[in-house]
């Protein structure tokens, strides 16, 4: 079984590499970042020879009676048109693995349905449908999305790049939220406000919410600023080593595998000159 940093997943499962841009949230890709130092030309998609690890996830969750999270193509798109060839082989991976919630997120919600197997119907269990929704221009996406039968549908709004307050999240059924990482994350920098934004709209609906990251050169970095923010706004003196980063899920049939914290926690000293410059 693979591990990863990402911190709303157990692991990851790249079947394909490489994408291109289409909106905004692609600037500073780290997908793009880690495939050009390899010598890869990003734009062009390569299928890898990965299929044996979700099969290996599968057994690890079956065995202790639990479900696991893979966040599939962390350095792709599943639904890219150049990946049609493969996607097939993926789906009957997918379907072989029951234990295993696999996670595709696309930033082309348009092209899910024309991409779905034919025994879809409202959807396999084991398969969450996400979109990215940075800004308010890719509200579209997340209406798209609304529209695709499935078990559960995710948003994720990240990087957050604008307030997006008056975001429609009827049909969602969890949301997670963080900042620029790489070589933008001054200039795309997140105010800690919109992410409070987007949870409280998330607490009110009783969405689960998952705050990832504040915005910082490396991933998963100031991963409990928000809630020091919350313990700023309520007027409270805290110790950031005791403030538990946001952090929930969605209900499985089984358990959740646990999970490692990934990330860094902000000092105090940290979080205030995050938010003096915000």
């Amino acid at each position: 079984m693979i591990d990863t940093k990402i911190s709303w997943a157990h692991f990851t499962w790249n079947p394909w590499t490489g994408c291109n841009k289409v909106s905004e949230e692609c600037e500073g890709c780290y997908a793009e970042t880690i495939l050009t130092r390899a010598g890869r030309d990003f734009s062009i998609l390569s299928p890898t020879q990965t299929n044996v690890d979700p099969y290996r996830m599968e057994a690890g969750a079956k065995k202790w009676n639990r479900n696991s999270i893979c966040f599939v193509c962390s350095l792709s798109d599943f639904f890219h048109i150049q990946a049609d060839p493969w996607r097939g082989n993926a789906w009957r991976t997918i379907r072989q693995c029951p234990h295993v919630k696999f996670m595709l997120l696309t930033k082309r919600p348009e092209r899910i349905m024309e991409c779905l197997p034919a025994d879809w119907a409202s959807g396999y269990p084991n398969v969450w449908l996400g979109t990215t929704c940075g800004v308010r221009a890719s509200y579209k996406r997340v209406d798209i999305l609304r529209s695709v039968p499935c078990t559960l549908r995710f948003l994720s709004v990240e990087p957050l790049l604008e307030s997006v307050t008056d975001i429609d999240l009827i049909g969602i059924g969890w949301v997670a939220v963080g900042g620029m990482s790489g070589r933008l994350h001054t200039t795309r920098k997140m105010d800690l406000e919109w992410a409070a934004e987007v949870h409280d709209i998330c607490r009110a609906q009783r969405i689960p919410f998952l705050f990832k990251q504040a915005s910082n050169a490396h991933t998963e970095r100031g991963i409990n600023a928000l809630s020091l923010y919350f313990a700023g706004r309520a007027g409270q003196e805290v110790d950031p080593g005791t403030v538990p980063p946001i952090r929930e899920y969605p209900m499985t049939e089984l358990p959740l595998m646990p999970f490692s914290e990934h990330g860094k926690r902000f000092t105090m000293k940290e979080y205030r000159a995050y938010q003096s410059d915000a």
